[in-house]
């Protein structure tokens, strides 16, 4: 928010300029500098790494296989690129509004219903994630089974993997959903962390030591599409592969206040976004597809990457883990949002127990749907995906910038008529007390709120220039948002 640092200008919607300071510009030197800081960002970027990632990382193979390189990698940079930009835009909102959640910064916004709308897209999106990352455990958790002995009984590597679903879930999910707050994660995203990668350096050897044989009889192309349908598979593989925003949004209640916390998490999220997700998701991606070509598999696991028996085996049975490790990391933000439609009183005096049964109907709901509908788990995923992460990574924050840049939001409307109080209020009592001063919050808002855009000046060239910033860049930001939602949905 470079914003700030320009001062506290006067307001479209007719706010006087404040006297309030509010933080100096915070970059990222002044940040790792201090170790409380440092390790934020340290714990954000390990438990924000698996909470994105997921089971994402198994088709993207497959998905540029069908694209082909330079098509696949433009669209990872368009989808990368437009979800650290709405993650950045709700930060500023954050920052602007004095919030630190989603829900109360879209309550700050659009009041009460677009509060519950954010509230209904988040948990839609996440529960569809947590019943598609538990089938995920069974599926791959079977195939490392049948890699290992294919005559194990049916009850343990067969089933649609219920039994390795029900005991990943009691053995890993569960102890890790005890925690108060995500941060907590840290340690088991390490642990996802170094499983991922080496699934990654397993595909990335492997295809090198074969030297790319897709890319050299040209069955992986520069430029793909050559079906419709496996078209808008693919867009939609990358399409959600990169969504950290409802995610990302409680860690502004575990670090410290003030834009020094919103940069935390900021520079967190784009170290996992269009760092750590989207290298993992190029290599894997690319030297997947560079080996096996038009036999590269929907999940990569179904590949040969150690020449199969008890090292495959293990392979997949660890990616089974790293599964089970990145559902608290939805969970967590899932149970944040239910907590606020719980009645206030409610084991008010007893908050731990309190979170243990929204964290123990939460699993059993994604547990119970997984177990039921195994084989349905990929279109949960699409029609929980399509509609959550468009609403949620893309319309909401777009909008509530809209909101905002036009002074059309709730709380700049609450400032304006505060202002008037204020100023009808002094009219009342000029010449009475000389000495009357009227302190209120208004100054702190008029503040916050002046740092989100900055003023319109007169010319063309200031015109065009805020226009692209304010309004075309975010257009098409949800452009992308909107097509990636539409090919997810003509995939059914």
């Amino acid at each position: 928010m470079d914003e700030v640092n320009n001062g506290i200008q006067k307001m479209e919607n007719g706010l006087p300029t404040s006297t309030v300071t509010l933080d100096k510009k915070v970059s990222f030197l002044d940040v790792i500098k201090h170790r409380r800081d440092r390790s934020a960002v340290v714990a954000i970027v390990s438990a924000l790494t698996l909470g994105i990632m997921g089971g994402a990382v198994l088709p993207v193979a497959w998905a540029f296989s069908i694209t082909g390189i330079i098509c696949g990698v433009l669209i990872m940079v368009v989808v990368a690129s437009a979800n650290a930009y709405t993650c950045d835009l709700l930060l500023k909102q954050a920052y602007a509004t004095a919030t630190y959640d989603y829900e109360s910064l879209c309550f700050m916004i659009g009041g009460r219903w677009w509060k519950l709308v954010t509230e209904i897209s988040i948990v839609i999106l996440l529960l569809g994630s947590l019943v598609g990352g538990t089938a995920q455990v069974g599926e791959v958790g079977t195939i490392g089974l049948t890699s290992i002995n294919s005559h194990l009984p049916d009850w343990l590597a067969g089933s649609s993997g219920r039994f390795l679903m029900t005991l990943g879930t009691l053995v890993i999910v569960v102890p890790l959903c005890m925690g108060k707050q995500l941060r907590q994660l840290e340690y088991a995203g390490m642990v996802g962390i170094a499983i991922v990668l080496w699934l990654t350096l397993t595909v990335v050897i492997k295809s090198s030591r074969e030297n790319l044989p897709a890319i050299r009889n040209k069955e992986f192309a520069l430029v793909g599409f050559t079906n419709l349908g496996d078209i808008t598979q693919a867009v939609t593989i990358f399409g959600f592969a990169f969504y950290a925003q409802p995610i990302m949004m409680p860690f502004l209640l575990e670090v410290p206040e003030g834009l020094v916390g919103v940069k935390i998490v900021s520079y967190g999220m784009r170290i996992v976004v269009l760092i750590n997700a989207f290298v993992i998701y190029f290599l894997t991606g690319f030297f997947g597809a560079a080996l096996y070509g038009k036999a590269t598999e929907g999940n990569i696991l179904e590949n040969e990457w150690l020449g199969g028996g008890v090292a495959q085996g293990m392979l997949n049975l660890s990616m089974a883990v790293y599964l089970c490790l990145a559902v608290p990391a939805m969970e967590f933000p899932t149970r944040h949002t239910i907590n606020g439609w719980l009645p206030e009183g409610f084991l008010k005096h007893h908050p731990y127990v309190r979170q243990l049964l929204i964290t123990a109907a939460i699993l059993t709901f994604s547990l119970g749907v997984a177990l039921l509908f195994p084989s349905s788990s990929a279109n949960v995923l699409v029609v929980t995906g399509a509609t959550g992460v468009c609403m949620a990574s893309y319309l909401i924050p777009i909008v509530n910038h809209f909101l905002l840049y036009f002074n059309s939001s709730k709380i700049q409307k609450e400032a304006v008529e505060e202002l008037k109080r204020i100023t009808e209020f002094e009219e009342v009592n000029k010449g009475k007390n000389d000495e009357l001063t009227f302190t209120t919050s208004i100054d702190y808002t008029r503040a916050r709120l002046s740092t989100y855009v900055m003023p319109r000046r007169p010319g063309i060239w200031p015109m065009v220039k805020n226009s692209l910033k304010y309004v075309v860049i975010p257009t098409v930001v949800l452009a992308v948002g909107l097509f990636c939602s539409v090919a997810a949905l003509t995939t059914l």
